[in-house]
């Protein structure tokens, strides 16, 4: 029964209006801050450690305001696998962004799309899985009927998704070989023993280290991207190119210009990030950032 209940509120928001999702997402998040949850709770510590400098007020607000642009991803997914190529293109605020980025696809060289939770990551990967032969990483959720569905409706343009695990990661390297496009998510901490610990906002952080390796014998190229939500049911496409240091051949060099990338992305548009994610969990000394503010539970 939950299952299909489920699976039918899933197909409901496939049909209702982008913007009905978007002021769903908001009034969700607009209740989960009101309730005090443990996703505004994670997200006031998130922020005090990366802006310390800023008032509470503007912690308080930014927090708000991202439980609102989260959920709104979530409920705003359905409807964009349904929308097709033409009408997920149209969507794109800046179309000469996406030209930019397709004319160094169109070299040959391979591309990795690297979008972390900010605005909508989905959008992206529905936006380059229209344009580009992408293949991205997938973990299934684990009720299987939705698991088939939510797979299929992910590839609607075009995408290829392959598991999180070592054929997974084999398949991203051949794409890339073949000249093709992948995509990560490069702001989740990894599977113990597959990443490093890296400053993100000056904050240690365990970063994986996936991207970095896969792209650094051949230099590929990687383009920072996320989609950020506008008030018109449009998205802008922010972008920004690798900086040489993702190259280095020291891990931790690698890893560390990753984060400083996100973290410019993330500086554009703070509000929109996913502050609800424990990103700091893990901490070489064995600190738990987040133990006294779920306590309050």
């Amino acid at each position: 029964m939950r299952d299909w209940l489920i699976l039918l509120t899933i197909r409901t928001l496939s049909l209702t209006p982008l913007r009905f999702n978007q002021a769903l997402g908001r009034l969700i998040g607009e209740l989960s801050w009101r309730l005090d949850s443990r996703e505004k709770r994670i997200s006031l510590v998130n922020l005090e450690l990366c802006f310390p400098d800023k008032s509470r007020e503007w912690r308080e607000q930014t927090a708000r305001e991202s439980l609102g642009h989260m959920a709104a991803t979530m409920l705003e997914a359905p409807r964009l696998w349904r929308l097709g190529r033409k009408r997920i293109t149209a969507l794109v605020d800046n179309p000469e962004a996406l030209r930019h980025a397709l004319a160094a696809y169109d070299r040959g060289h391979g591309l990795v799309i690297a979008s972390p939770h900010l605005g909508n990551w989905e959008f992206v990967g529905q936006l380059f899985g229209a344009h580009t032969s992408m293949t991205s990483l997938f973990r299934p959720p684990r009720i299987e009927r939705i698991a088939g569905w939510l797979r299929e409706a992910r590839q609607s343009t075009g995408a290829v998704l392959v598991p999180t695990d070592a054929t997974g990661v084999r398949a991203l390297a051949r794409a890339l070989n073949a000249g093709q496009c992948s995509g990560i998510l490069p702001d989740q901490e990894p599977e113990a023993g597959s990443g490093v610990f890296a400053p993100f906002f000056g904050i240690p952080a365990y970063t994986m280290y996936l991207l970095p390796r896969l792209v650094m014998k051949k230099q590929t190229p990687v383009l920072f991207v996320f989609a950020e939500r506008l008030r018109n049911g449009k998205y802008r496409i922010n972008a920004q190119w690798q900086n040489p240091e993702l190259y280095a051949d020291k891990i931790e060099v690698a890893c560390t210009a990753m984060n400083r990338q996100l973290e410019t992305l993330v500086r554009r548009n703070p509000a929109q990030y996913n502050w609800a994610y424990k990103r700091f969990k893990t901490q070489p000394d064995g600190r738990d950032f987040y133990r006294e503010a779920l306590r309050k539970a």
